[in-house]
Order: C-alpha cells, then structure tokens, then sequence
C-alpha cells in the first residue's frame, strides 16, 4: 500500500494592516467633526474683473449707439427676424436704463440671441458699466379685414348709425 500523501497547503502571506495612524491629521479621509485648521495666507489685494465706469448719458448718445451696432449687425448679415428687433425703437428711461420697445413676445426671444453683444457694445460705446436694458412688449392695434357684406355694413354702421334706420326704411338687404 502507498503511504498517505501529506497535503501540501500553500501559505498566504500575512498583510498587516495598521488599526490606527500615529498623526489623525495624516487621514486620507477628513474629519468632519473637528474643524479644519485655518492655513494662513498672504492678504491679496483684489482687482475688479472690469473696471467700473459711470460716465453719464444722455438720449442721443444712446440712440447713436443703437445705430451704431444695427449697422454693425446688419453688415455682419443679420438674418430677417434679427432685422425685425433692429428695426425697433430704443431709449433711455433712467440713469442707466434703456428700454427697447418690442411688438411681441417673440422679438424678445430673439433679443436674447445677441442681447448680451448690444449691452457690451452699449457699455463700451457709452462708457458707463452700468447699462441695464429693459424690454417692453407695446399693445399694437389689430386691424380686422372686411370681407363679408355684413361685416362691411356693421362697421359702416359703426361709424354712422342712421345707416340701420335707413336699411329698415328701405327694406333693404345687404347679403344680396
């Protein structure tokens, strides 16, 4: 008979892992209860990103600078509806406001494609960093087309209510 084989184990080596670190502000993980300690840095003196300017404006400079960058949009090849809003009026309605009076809510979303290029252009031309643009949406009166014989008849009579009497007297019909 063959003698017994031993089994042969292969041995694992043994990893130590530390239970704890000797300097707990060496932690890969922050602590959240206890509060960091403050690195001491020297003082920076702050720049503004842009220079403030408010050199004041009046109503013709604004209008100036409003043709000024139509111009410019234009001979960039503005498209129709970008022409639509250059054609619109501008002025200005506080010290540093200017308001652009619109027709539609559309114009306005089509103001927002360049607006933040005219209130740079506007700054810029009026020296002033404080240039704000307001929109206005205006009330535009629709006229209604005539087209039916009652309808032309109503709004004549409208105008001049002895027409109803004098269709009543005559016996008169406008629909044929």
């Amino acid at each position: 008979m063959a003698t017994p084989s031993a089994k042969v184990v292969p041995q694992t080596p043994k990893i130590k892992i530390p239970t704890a670190l000797k300097d707990p502000a060496k932690k890969e993980t922050p602590s959240l209860l206890r509060p960091k300690t403050p690195v001491v840095q020297e003082e920076e003196v702050k720049k503004p990103l842009l220079e403030e300017r408010s050199t004041p404006f009046d109503e013709s400079q604004v209008i100036d600078a409003w043709k000024a960058f139509r111009k410019r949009r234009l001979e960039a090849g503005a498209s129709d509806t970008e022409k639509l809003v250059l054609d619109r009026r501008l002025e200005k309605t506080g010290d540093t406001q200017v308001t652009l009076f619109m027709e539609s809510q559309l114009e306005i979303s089509i103001l927002d494609k360049f607006e933040q290029d005219l209130i740079q252009h506007l700054r810029k031309t009026l020296d002033n960093t404080f240039v704000q643009i307001e929109k206005e949406v205006t009330e535009q009166e629709s006229t209604r087309n005539l087209y039916t014989s009652k309808e032309k008849f109503e709004y004549m009579a409208q105008q001049n209510p002895v027409l109803r009497e004098l269709k009543d007297r005559l016996g008169l019909d406008f629909e044929y």
